[in-house]
């Protein structure tokens, strides 16, 4: 169970920073805030919270799902695939409800900023499976 969790660790913090990075230079470049939504947490704790936190806050949420996917890959190797899809739907039901229930981030062109957040939050999970197939 340890090595799991030490696998989880570092997938996860690899695969979150792949996705934070991609969101960053999307933003940057397009003005759309994905990554400001992805770090969205105003409306959890009543206001902004520094950035380091709000960072370390989605690595640990990656961290869980890399948790999750990998005592699947490990214990219910049939299980992967449907679990994976259901994790792909919540996180893109999130692109709603982060842009609902947050204050501070609101995407004017939405069509565009869920297919990228869609397209991106797949290659997200395919991170992750790569890894646990390469054997980490």
């Amino acid at each position: 169970m340890s090595r799991i969790l030490i696998s989880s660790i570092i997938i996860g913090t690899v695969s979150g920073l792949m996705l934070l990075l991609f969101f960053a230079y999307i933003q940057m470049l397009s003005g759309i805030n994905l990554m400001d939504l992805l770090l969205n947490t105003d409306f959890i704790f009543g206001g902004r919270l520094g950035m380091m936190t709000e960072i370390m806050l989605h690595l640990g949420i990656s961290v869980v799902i890399a948790f999750i996917l990998k005592v699947v890959h490990v214990h219910r190797h049939w299980w992967y695939l449907p679990v994976t899809i259901l994790m792909l739907l919540i996180s893109v039901l999130l692109y709603f409800i982060l842009q609902w229930a947050g204050d501070s981030v609101y995407i004017s062109d939405n069509s565009i900023g869920l297919i990228l957040w869609g397209i991106f939050h797949i290659g997200y999970f395919e991170l992750i499976y790569y890894m646990y197939r390469s054997g980490y």
